[in-house]
């Protein structure tokens, strides 16, 4: 069977409360980076220490890619919130555990802080899970740090640990 992209799927758009969820286009790539700058330099995402035009560059490559999508989140035309979402299969995975290829792979989730507790984040991520649907996934996957307060959000949304990986490193 092949494989379902973005593009050939109906544009998932909803309404929940005062915010819109809709599929991520090149052109909110600027809001993307923005938003993403909120974040920095605490976060430790894969936009941390790299130039802005360089972040939009790479949005702007990932969603024209059939295995990479986004959602945004809009208050009165305005972006507070993004997820980026990977397709696994094929991809060359950096997990060691196999069932990754089975999955979604949630990237990169972020709402303002402003506009946080209204239940925007889990809409991102419920448009995240209908994608990973329709690409035939059985399940999303993400990592995030111990610390990281969005933890609880993502087990009250039903993720589960599946492991623990430590980083070591020895100076030279």
């Amino acid at each position: 069977m092949g494989r379902v992209y973005l593009r050939e799927r109906v544009e998932h758009t909803m309404m929940a409360d005062h915010f819109r969820i809709r599929e991520m286009v090149p052109t909110d790539a600027d809001a993307v980076v923005q938003l993403a700058g909120l974040f920095e330099p605490v976060s430790t995402t894969v936009f941390q220490g790299i130039e802005a035009e360089d972040i939009a560059a790479w949005v702007r490559e990932h969603l024209a890619r059939p295995e990479w999508a986004g959602f945004v989140a809009e208050v009165e035309g305005e972006v507070v919130g993004f997820v980026f979402c990977q397709d696994m299969e094929g991809q060359p995975s950096r997990f060691v555990f196999p069932q990754a290829q089975e999955m979604a792979y949630l990237l990169y989730l972020a709402v303002d802080e402003a506009f946080r507790g209204k239940g925007i984040a889990r809409e991102l991520i419920r448009a995240c899970e209908n994608l990973a649907r329709t690409w035939g996934r059985t399940g999303l996957l993400l990592d995030v740090a111990e610390d990281n307060p969005a933890l609880r959000l993502y087990k009250r949304l039903g993720f589960k640990r599946l492991g623990a990986q430590v980083f070591l490193s020895k100076p030279l």
